[in-house]
């Protein structure tokens, strides 16, 4: 039987599971093919491909967290986990700024996403896409719900 203290919030890992498994399957769907978070990173400029990554190690990130914290006492876990998950939706949320601005470069031609890049992308989005975003929701309700 697990200790008292070494409760794993469910949601929460359930939740950022979500988003690393989203990572690895395609994300997006265009004339040239699918292609996961790791092909993604392979297309664009060197900053696309930092933010790109960071959606990955959010998540993992945020998986490794709670499994540690059953391990060894983590001072402020629940802020690491917080930070965890705003690395890994601030990443996309950049990488759509910069495709943006780049009118179309980089990340967007490599998706074939045009110079209506939001819209876009939005209407480009695969199943790991869905995957990521239900796993922010999954995760967030994980941070605020107590058992």
């Amino acid at each position: 039987m697990a200790k008292k203290g070494a409760k794993i919030e469910l949601l929460y890992v359930l939740g950022m599971a979500l988003v690393v498994i989203g990572f690895c399957v395609p994300i997006f769907q265009s004339a040239i093919g699918k292609a996961n978070g790791f092909k993604l990173v392979g297309n664009g400029n060197s900053a696309t491909k930092l933010f790109t990554l960071l959606i990955f190690i959010g998540g993992v990130a945020g998986l490794a967290i709670p499994f540690l914290q059953m391990i060894a006492k983590i001072p402020q876990a629940r802020l690491l986990k917080i930070a965890a998950l705003l690395i890994s939706i601030i990443g996309l949320v950049v990488v759509i700024v910069i495709s943006y601005n780049s009118k179309g470069a980089g990340f967007a031609r490599a998706i074939g996403a045009g110079k209506n890049v939001v819209t876009s992308i939005f209407k480009l989005f695969y199943v790991g896409a869905y995957l990521i975003i239900i796993g922010w929701v999954v995760a967030i309700a994980g941070l605020v719900t107590k058992k």
